[in-house]
């Protein structure tokens, strides 16, 4: 980290921003890029930690900056390490040629280039007029982000850049580990940008293309295209045994990508590997959807269906009932709970007795309440139902005649009983059995049903729908 004071406060932020231009080999596009800062930057001083967020003043202390806000581009950036065809710096490990081969490959001049004295490795830095919004929000500037790419990628194939740089984090032309130089003042628009190269068609990378530009690149498309393959081997098993195989998968590649750089400036390590095994591993399980199915795949889902078939089968054999046997069982059980109830037996014991829920318990009692209270009573026939056919009055005369001979057999004869007698067997000019005694009476009597009288088996339901019918009848009739 660089050794000049950390700013605290936002007050004094644009006097520390022209205090480190101050610092450099001040151009109007350093500072333009200074001033543009948002107020908060994400930075680094070691990318294998990551990127924290920070106030602009503070960030710019640290080595590494990522100036452009989220969903936006600001500037075109390119790494370049070495343009050389037959790369003979290796040896030395210093590229003189990276910071000036814009000129080479007739390119527009960069706004300015932040070069690696240890390495020679640089950033072209090509700042933009205007910001350009590529999230996707506003469906007006999708032209304008397809026009970005096009030229990003011309001008990446032109300098022999990193073709997996993607721009977000560049070297900060303010530290003191890197050496910045000036170029051109004013910022480019896009078709100043495009005028210098032949735009490429906007086709798709080809999907089985590996890039060999960076180790950490070659691992992750050997990685995934291998792991495309060979999921579908795995996807009946474990998760933890496809990550063991993919980690296992990326440690091999890892070793071979060692051997295959092997003048690098820094190690390429196992965690490195591993990190990237880990992503692949879990993408690759709960996205893809590709691939074919292989025959361990097919056997393991038609084995896994017919256990299914069979577990169902057996579960249906042993809870099967016949169906009259069920009902069968619920009514006794039905009636067994409404006797205990009757009993005061308590609801949970009830339910403890009959081996049911409590639920089920009080549903049945309320079914049963229902049913007793919708029942109709002896004395009170139903008013919609049919008449319930009735003793004959003959057996009744016959029952009373048998009790009155035995009572007339005995030594105690008195008048009532001598008067029952003779209106039960007619001799008696009174009124039959069962009428108020007067004449009227017994003349409508036995069915003739006469105006305003009541039949004796007739119940009185029946009386006031015939009396209806009388009088309606009656008012039909002219006079």
């Amino acid at each position: 980290m660089s050794g000049a004071p950390v700013a605290t406060g936002s007050a004094t932020g644009e006097r520390d921003v022209l205090t480190l231009v101050s610092h450099v080999r001040v151009s109007n596009a350093v500072a333009h890029f200074a001033q543009c800062l948002p107020f908060r930057v994400r930075c680094s001083d070691d990318l294998n930690v990551g990127l924290a967020w920070a106030e602009r003043n503070v960030a710019l202390r640290h080595c590494e900056i990522a100036p452009d806000p989220p969903g936006w581009k600001t500037a075109l950036r390119f790494d370049v390490d070495c343009p050389c065809d037959r790369r003979p710096h290796v040896k030395s490990g210093y590229c003189p040629r990276a910071a000036t081969y814009w000129r080479d490959a007739v390119l527009a001049e960069p706004s300015f280039t932040v070069v690696n004295p240890a390495n020679g490795h640089a950033h072209y830095v090509y700042l933009l007029r205007g910001w350009l919004r590529v999230d996707g929000a506003n469906a007006a500037d999708l032209a304008a982000v397809r026009y970005f790419v096009a030229i990003e990628r011309a001008y990446t194939r032109a300098l022999r850049a990193d073709a997996g740089y993607a721009g977000l984090v560049q070297h900060n032309p303010f530290h003191a580990r890197y050496e910045t130089f000036s170029g051109r003042d004013e910022p480019y628009s896009l078709r100043e940008l495009a005028a210098h190269v032949e735009l490429p068609a906007l086709a798709p990378r080809p999907r089985t293309e590996i890039r060999t530009d960076g180790r950490n690149v070659e691992t992750f498309d050997r990685l995934r295209f291998w792991a495309y393959t060979t999921i579908g081997e795995y996807r009946c098993g474990p998760r933890e045994t496809w990550d063991e195989v993919v980690d296992a998968r990326a440690l091999a590649i890892a070793e071979e990508v060692r051997a295959a750089h092997p003048a690098a400036s820094h190690p390429y390590t196992d965690q490195e590997a591993l990190a990237t095994a880990k992503s692949v591993a879990g993408w690759v399980w709960s996205r893809y959807i590709g691939g074919s199915l292989t025959r361990v795949r097919t056997d393991a889902a038609v084995r896994r269906e017919n256990d299914r078939k069979r577990d169902l089968a057996a579960r249906r054999a042993r809870g099967s009932v016949p169906r009259d046997d069920y009902l069968a069982e619920v009514q006794r059980r039905r009636v067994a709970a409404s006797m205990l109830h009757s009993l005061g037996v308590a609801t949970d014991e009830i339910a403890r007795r009959l081996g049911a829920g409590v639920r089920s318990v009080q549903r049945w009692l309320s079914e049963i309440s229902s049913l007793v209270r919708s029942a109709p009573s002896p004395s009170a026939p139903s008013d919609f139902a049919a008449p319930r056919p009735s003793k004959p009055f003959g057996i009744s005369s016959v029952a009373l005649t048998d009790d009155v001979d035995e009572d007339a057999s005995s030594d105690l004869k008195t008048p009532e009983r001598a008067s029952i007698r003779e209106r039960i067997d007619g001799s008696a000019v009174g009124a039959p059995f069962g009428t108020n005694g007067t004449d009227e009476q017994t003349a409508k009597d036995m069915g003739r049903g006469g105006r305003g009288e009541t039949h004796s088996l007739e119940s009185p339901m029946a009386y006031i729908q015939r009396r209806i019918r009388e009088i309606t009848s009656s008012r039909s009739r002219p006079p």
